[in-house]
């Protein structure tokens, strides 16, 4: 993941400058990466359907999970707080007819989406603050 992580943030970036040049005054909320494993790339597209950017990535370094998570890292940076981002934000996996098959992240100024990494350890998380609490 660590060598994916420049790919990636360069990619995006990349790709939102491509964005600003040829859509100067419109604003981006979606961004949908499509990746085809016969060529190995990974596509960028913005809300409109139009190619931004592209990228090779082997079918080794493809996997969602992995994607999701240099995505999340990627949304803690200020790479998308740009004026012609709008909020609500996702940047999302999808397939050749661009339905949607994977969210990697959401982002909204107002509203905070949750994944299933949180549920997994809540209960243990709250009975540690409860024991804390009550001694």
């Amino acid at each position: 993941m660590k060598d994916l992580f420049p790919v990636l943030e360069s990619a995006v970036v990349e790709s939102l400058d491509n964005y600003t040049s040829n859509h100067g005054g419109s604003s981006l909320s979606d961004l949908y990466l499509l990746y085809d494993r016969d060529e190995e790339k990974l596509v960028f597209y913005d809300d409109m359907d139009n190619s931004l950017h592209e990228i090779s990535l082997e079918k080794e370094s493809f996997h969602p999970g992995a994607l999701r998570s240099v995505f999340q890292k990627l949304a803690q940076t200020p790479l998308f707080e740009k004026e012609y981002i709008s909020k609500p934000f996702t940047v999302s996996l999808v397939d050749e007819n661009f339905a949607v098959t994977d969210e990697l992240i959401f982002l909204d100024d107002n509203m905070m989406k949750l994944d299933d990494n949180l549920w997994e350890n809540i209960d243990s998380e709250l009975d540690e603050f409860l024991k804390q609490l009550l001694n």
